[in-house]
């Protein structure tokens, strides 16, 4: 009887403890809008990336146009500058801005250069890394961007003379290509890529910190000034499997897609034996200079609406708690989140919202 007594006792301790264990990775996100910039005056032809400095001013990139609008913590506008060229100060394909810890605006060519502005907008300095893609700052003398290897594409940090100075995670190049031999019979690469199964290179910065990672593998590394690592970011679980509907789903994705252009029967046929038996783990990191915020895979990827899973670490590494969230934002800063928004016109515009993360 004795030691029944023990052992319901032991499982009571067990229990208890798993519920407090559980308690800790309970987390919310409360987020209330703010603001909406550009409904009314219809300025934008694109969002592509935004970012704030020290003071909360806000700066919006408009791809399309190749132009950099700035505006207060209000939404006033306070001047716009940019245009497409070649000159100082001028874009090619911009895709991404970030705030340096020196207060410079870095505008990021998809291809090749880094623009340096100050607050008002003024040129200061071009770095230009050829055959970098999707380049981007880490540091003041430290840079990210991907090539393409013979194989596969391979995320690396460079130096101001372009020089490789460290490579950190690959995609191979057969997750979502096939080759087959074209009308002339040339083989020629075919590619279906989607971000639920196909491992997308993931790259975020904030202030003094920046986030290197693959989604097919939770192991996402936080980068100092100097690039090296800080801290990592890590969980212990299994992808989700695919349903039987989500397969079905890529199947006539891929069957239409083959049709609207022309492929041949078997480039098909092998692109849907690629759709793997699991999702990946995350399509998207966003960190600030307190969180790590992980965007898992929705849980039915055909609801085109549905909560988004997300995963909440700090940037030292604890994992702090999963939640959902509706949308997913384009840029968190320490205390708003940003959603591209449009109207019943498909008029894009910019929502502002403030957040906090709550722990139960």
């Amino acid at each position: 009887m004795r030691r029944k007594s023990i052992v319901v006792l032991f499982l009571w301790i067990i229990a208890l403890n798993i519920g407090v264990a559980g308690a800790v990775n309970k987390i919310e996100l409360q987020i209330n809008k703010t603001l909406e910039l550009g409904k009314n005056e219809l300025m934008f032809a694109s969002i592509a990336s935004v970012c704030e400095d020290i003071d909360s001013n806000l700066y919006v990139l408009d791809r399309m146009e190749h132009k950099v609008f700035k505006f207060s913590p209000e939404g006033e506008l306070i001047l716009t500058f940019g245009q497409k060229g070649q000159g100082p100060g001028d874009y090619q394909n911009p895709h991404l801005l970030a705030m340096t810890p020196k207060g410079h605006l870095v505008v990021a060519d998809e291809m090749y250069n880094l623009s340096f502005l100050n607050e008002k907008g003024d040129f200061i300095e071009r770095i230009h890394l050829d055959g970098r893609l999707a380049v981007s700052f880490i540091g003041e003398d430290r840079f990210y961007g991907w090539v393409w290897g013979e194989d596969n594409r391979s995320q690396v940090m460079v130096d101001r003379q372009n020089n490789i100075l460290k490579n950190y995670f690959q995609v191979p190049i057969s997750a979502f290509s096939v080759s087959a031999p074209d009308d002339s019979g040339r083989l020629v690469m075919f590619n279906y890529s989607r971000e639920e199964f196909a491992p997308s290179l993931q790259f975020a910065h904030f202030g003094r910190h920046s986030a290197v990672g693959i989604g097919d593998k939770y192991d996402i590394l936080i980068l100092d000034e100097k690039g090296e690592p800080t801290s990592q970011i890590r969980r212990d679980i299994q992808p989700d499997k695919f349903s039987k509907k989500e397969k079905k789903y890529f199947e006539k994705d891929i069957e239409e897609l083959g049709k609207e252009r022309g492929w041949h029967r078997s480039v098909v046929r092998n692109l849907v034996k690629k759709i793997p038996e699991k999702k990946i783990f995350f399509s998207q990191v966003l960190l600030t200079d307190e969180h790590v915020f992980v965007f898992r895979i929705k849980n039915d990827i055909t609801e085109e609406s549905g909560p988004i899973p997300v995963d909440i670490f700090s940037v030292k590494g604890e994992f702090l708690g999963a939640t959902h969230i509706t949308d997913m934002p384009l840029h968190i800063s320490k205390n708003h989140m940003y959603f591209v928004r449009s109207d019943e016109e498909d008029n894009l515009f910019l929502e502002k919202a403030t957040y906090k993360v709550i722990q139960n």
